[in-house]
């Protein structure tokens, strides 16, 4: 945890120091190594609130755009990463099963999930369609199909990504050709009258141009968006349709 008691007053962790636990009130120990984060850790057991999760930099991040008092509140038997306007938001970095993701939405009640698309979005595709986004999900945590409560991804990962692949190519002369495989889909009529898609992986040449362009412009479009998952088709990962928004107004929702 980022924030312990001491003498009424939330504070951070610094070497040497000792403190209370604001969950369970027994005694914490300063860990302020040179590799993870500065943090708090229970002296003689575990951590007490069971859905702890260790604490990644996205994590801090994320807090830190809060207020001190708004974060790692306790409510009941756990220990919220962030609670504001009576909503909790809770941050999710690693996989989480089904029966979990239930048991927490019952706890909280009136809350919503922020997913670290980095760690558990990887194959997320966000595709324009009209005046909505839908998406496409590789190999999604199907888990998430039992979510009730609103699911927000953190997509800045995509910009990165972005970024990282420009740099690989920047030096490249834009009307040098680059092969790429894509998937060639089209439309078949069989004799019983009923039409059926097929598709096959094919080469096709792109320009160096080409593919600087589509970089920059993902670079812009996902840096620093939030993405609302409205509809999940047959409440499965895998695919349905959102809203792309800004952090800022991510923020000015619930802050």
């Amino acid at each position: 945890m980022i924030w312990a008691d001491k003498d009424g007053q939330k504070i951070k962790a610094t070497p040497k120091e000792k403190a209370e636990c604001p969950l369970c009130s027994s005694e914490l120990v300063s860990k302020c190594g040179s590799i993870k984060q500065w943090h708090w850790s229970h002296k003689h057991n575990k951590d007490c609130d069971d859905w702890y999760e260790p604490e990644s930099e996205w994590h801090i991040n994320w807090k830190n755009e809060f207020s001190i008092e708004q974060q790692e509140v306790t409510i009941g038997s756990h220990r919220a990463d962030i609670f504001s306007r009576g909503t909790v938001i809770e941050l999710q970095n690693s996989p989480l099963s089904s029966d979990k993701i239930i048991e927490r939405e019952k706890h909280y009640g009136l809350m919503i999930w922020l997913l670290n698309g980095k760690t558990l979005a990887k194959g997320l595709c966000l595709r324009n369609k009209k005046e909505i986004i839908t998406f496409r999900w590789k190999h999604p945590p199907k888990s998430w199909g039992s979510a009730n409560k609103q699911i927000y991804i953190d997509v800045n990962f995509l910009s990165k990504n972005a970024e990282k692949e420009y740099n690989k190519i920047k030096l490249k002369p834009d009307d040098e050709n680059w092969g790429v495989m894509v998937k060639d889909v089209w439309e078949e009529e069989y004799g019983n009258g009923e039409v059926y898609k097929k598709s096959q992986m094919v080469m096709i040449d792109k320009s160096f141009g080409e593919f600087k362009k589509e970089y920059l412009n993902a670079r812009t479009k996902y840096k620093n968006k939030i993405f609302y998952i409205k509809k999940l088709y047959n409440n499965i990962p895998c695919g349905g349709y959102g809203e792309l928004i800004t952090k800022e107004e991510f923020l000015r929702r619930f802050k």
